[in-house]
């Protein structure tokens, strides 16, 4: 499968069940300019413009999203709100997103969970996750080792969304079908 982006919406995407939807947070303002902890470094106003062109890109699927993770950094938080108030769930803190965890059990626990809330067996949806580049770049690391077409150049915009597809039939929860980034200037 092929890591090129669709045009402007999700529909054109395979996305059959299990589907893990991975987002890096939308921009925030410099971490040496602000003045208070970085945990609670806020998106600028084009952070929160990116913000809701996600959410308006995730309405575009067929399938609504069941659950929403995100580090608890404030900007991730603000990236994901407005996904999952568009899909009427929570979003769900995890420690195990924040910058500097180690990427290789947090991209294990969302294939996880994606399994159990996005079960082709059952009614269900995808999983949305947002967090930060360290842990992006370690799943992008992680898909190229299984061999997944990331394109020519893989990357992981800030604002960005990868589409991340299971395999159904795979001896671990971690084989992926295929992926595609979604950069913020592709979304509606």
């Amino acid at each position: 499968m092929s890591a090129s982006s669709p045009d402007g919406d999700l529909k054109h995407l395979p996305l059959d069940p299990p589907v893990l939807y991975l987002v890096r947070h939308a921009k925030a303002g410099s971490r040496y300019r602000f003045d208070g902890p970085d945990a609670e470094r806020p998106l600028t106003p084009k952070g929160a413009e990116q913000a809701r062109q996600l959410a308006a890109l995730m309405d575009t699927s067929p399938r609504s999203v069941r659950r929403a993770l995100s580090s608890p950094a404030a900007r991730c938080v603000q990236t994901i709100e407005p996904i999952a108030r568009s899909a009427g769930v929570d979003v769900e803190p995890a420690d195990w997103l924040s910058e500097g965890e180690d990427p290789v059990p947090a991209f294990a626990k969302l294939c996880r969970m994606a399994e159990q809330a996005d079960s082709p067996d059952a009614e269900g949806g995808p999983v949305v996750a947002c967090t930060h580049g360290d842990i992006m770049w370690g799943v992008i690391d992680r898909l190229a080792r299984q061999g997944i077409d990331l394109g020519e150049q893989p990357d992981s915009p800030k604002g960005g969304l990868w589409v991340i597809r299971l395999a159904t039939e795979a001896a671990t929860s971690e084989e992926v079908a295929g992926a595609w980034l979604v950069r913020p200037e592709e979304a509606p």
